[in-house]
């Protein structure tokens, strides 16, 4: 009897929660809000808002590229550290060292760009010295000069890139792979524990951009070598896609930077500008 009981008393329970829950639906469904915003909805509304939408994007973007660039590279970013990069990791971490293109990764110097930049600087100088005749020793102190570009280029890209590795403090994709850690501890002065941004795609797009200006026939090729490597070093999981991107956008930042410091103009034309 105590059971047959309480069974009622849970589908009297029951019954009234469905009837309130019921109601409580048919109130909103009828109320002026609701109808506002399934309205607000309809294809018909909202075109025309998503079209101005898209003309205030596309202004802003025309009128300040810069920011507007820096803007795009932190949401994307953002979205990806939320959504896309531990996925993908995980993914990536199952054949990372199975895969040809971890071999391609090596084509990069990484860290070692700093010291044969800076034998390439000693053999144009030493060889401009040894020079017999003007000809020869003009041509060997420009090829020092563009030498001395791309490694002012990469110097300030790596600074940057240490700042923001200390300040963000991001573990590294082996973190996730050994000890299941994702995420950011700041102020990690351990850099080699650290990736966002990733200092091998600072310092191959770095290099890249500024030896292009040298060798403008073969910035393309650069640019392309530069691209693929940033591509197979998110594929075998040595670094986050969002690592990856503010790495490609800081590199590529902080060669304009170079350029604005050696140039004969920069007062007409401010480093930062919105």
């Amino acid at each position: 009897m105590a059971i047959q009981h309480n069974s009622e008393r849970i589908k009297t329970f029951l019954k009234i929660t469905f009837q309130k829950i019921q109601t409580l639906f048919n109130q909103v469904v009828h109320s002026a809000t609701f109808q506002k915003i399934v309205d607000f909805l309809k294809w018909r509304n909202l075109r025309p808002r998503l079209l101005q939408i898209k003309e205030v994007i596309v202004d802003f973007t025309k009128q300040q590229p810069k920011t507007a660039c820096f803007i795009y590279v932190c949401l994307f970013c953002a979205f990806s550290i939320v959504f896309l990069d531990e996925p993908c990791c995980l993914s990536a971490l199952k054949t990372s060292h199975h895969s040809m293109l971890f071999l391609l990764t090596k084509i990069n110097p990484a860290g070692w760009w700093f010291l044969i930049l800076i034998a390439l600087w000693l053999t144009c100088m030493a060889v401009a010295g040894l020079s017999l005749t003007t000809d020869v020793f003009e041509k060997n102190m420009v090829k020092a000069r563009a030498v001395l570009f791309v490694l002012l280029a990469l110097s300030l890209s790596s600074l940057a890139t240490l700042f923001l590795n200390i300040l963000t403090g991001r573990y590294t994709p082996e973190f996730l792979d050994t000890m299941h850690l994702y995420g950011f501890s700041a102020m990690r002065f351990r850099v080699s524990e650290t990736s966002f941004p990733s200092f091998d795609v600072q310092s191959i797009w770095a290099v890249a951009m500024a030896a292009g200006v040298y060798f403008p026939r073969a910035k393309r090729w650069f640019c392309g070598v530069a691209g693929v490597i940033t591509v197979a070093l998110v594929w075998t999981a040595q670094c986050f896609i969002s690592d990856a991107v503010m790495g490609m956008y800081i590199g590529i930042i902080m060669y304009y930077a170079a350029a604005w410091i050696v140039s004969e103009n920069r007062e007409n034309f401010p480093l930062i500008s919105l």
